[in-house]
C-alpha cells in the first residue's frame, strides 16, 4: 500500500459547499492504520504536484 493518497471531500465556505482535494498520509500504529490530512486544495493539479513532491518526484 502507498503511504500517500488524494481524496475528494466536500467542505463548506459559510453556506456554500466546495469540493476539496485532500492529500493524506497513512500513519501506522501498533494496532491500526489511520490517515492524516496534510493539505487540501480546490484545484486537483496542485494536489497532484504536492503528491509528486512527497513521493520524491519532480519539483
Amino acid at each position: 500500500m502507498s503511504q500517500y493518497r488524494i481524496i475528494t471531500d466536500i467542505y463548506y465556505d459559510g453556506c456554500i459547499p466546495i469540493t476539496v482535494y485532500v492529500v493524506q498520509k497513512r500513519v501506522r500504529s501498533f494496532l491500526c492504520h489511520r490517515w492524516i490530512a496534510i493539505k487540501g486544495y480546490e484545484d486537483k493539479s496542485r494536489a497532484v504536484n504536492l503528491l509528486d513532491i512527497l513521493k520524491g518526484g519532480k519539483l
